[in-house]
């Protein structure tokens, strides 16, 4: 008896890794959206009512990968970042600075590399460096972590020296980690293969949960928040995904800027 069920779960196990494999192959041939959008998110932001001009503007500093480069949309105010500025702008009745670091395909190691140590550094001659200066910084990372299956001890101490990096080069700056998003749902017609990906996001995200709180910044759970949001609008997954049936649409990025955005006031 237990021979035959040794062999009937082998069977289903050869059967599963078979069927990860083809649907690997069809992830390969798919086609996404390109890499780059066609804009670059660096603007200044107005808030839609009245504003004290005698004041700078706040600087907002995105870290992380296509999410924070506007992937999914058309025009720069549609992208997360700034949507994430006009709610700044609005609440704090400032005008908004915004830049954005990332960029497709970026891990948190990217950022360690990369992108922090830009921001550290001035853009252009004369200028400021802009992480000094920032008033909030937000990191949109972890699902291409979650894709290539990162270790979590790597994840995790990247994560901890971007944190550390952030905190003692820009003190006065309010800080947001945004979860690893909900990967069921999107690319339905590859199941099992995203609901074992984001399996392996849950060990990712809890990870960002307790660096983040070890960091004593905030925390953006966009698993459970973004689902919920649309939710609340009515709104099905495909509305809010663009024509990749992976990034955000301009819905969906509106709802990810609110889960965010809840969090850094919560």
């Amino acid at each position: 008896m237990f021979g035959r069920l040794g062999r009937v779960l082998v069977a289903m196990a050869i059967g599963l890794a078979g069927l990860i494999v083809v649907q690997m192959l069809r992830l390969r041939r798919m086609e996404f959206l390109p890499l780059h959008p066609g804009f670059y998110v660096s603007h200044q932001v107005e808030p839609r009512s009245a504003s004290d001009r005698l004041l700078p503007p706040l600087r907002v500093l995105t870290f992380g990968d296509s999410t924070t480069a506007g992937v999914g949309v058309d025009r720069a105010e549609e992208s997360l970042p700034m949507v994430l500025a006009q709610h700044l702008a609005d609440a704090r009745g400032r005008r908004v600075r915004v830049l954005n670091f990332g960029w497709s395909g970026a891990r948190m190691e990217d950022l360690v590399r990369d992108q922090v140590a830009r921001a550290g550094r001035p853009l252009r001659e004369g200028e400021q460096p802009w992480l000094p200066t920032a008033d909030l910084v937000v990191m949109v990372v972890g699902a291409n972590d979650a894709t290539h299956a990162t270790a979590p001890n790597r994840f995790r101490a990247a994560l901890r020296s971007v944190l550390e990096t952030v905190q003692r080069e820009a003190p006065r700056a309010e800080v947001v980690v945004a979860g690893i998003p909900l990967f069921r749902g999107a690319l339905h017609e590859l199941e099992p293969l995203m609901s074992i990906v984001d399996a392996y996001g849950v060990l990712l995200r809890r990870i960002q949960h307790q660096e983040a709180q070890r960091a004593g910044v905030h925390y953006a759970d966009l698993r459970t928040a973004v689902p919920r949001l649309a939710a609340a609008q009515g709104l099905r997954i495909d509305d809010v995904l663009a024509s990749d049936h992976f990034h955000p649409s301009a819905r969906g990025y509106r709802i990810w800027g609110d889960a965010i955005f809840d969090a850094l006031t919560a």
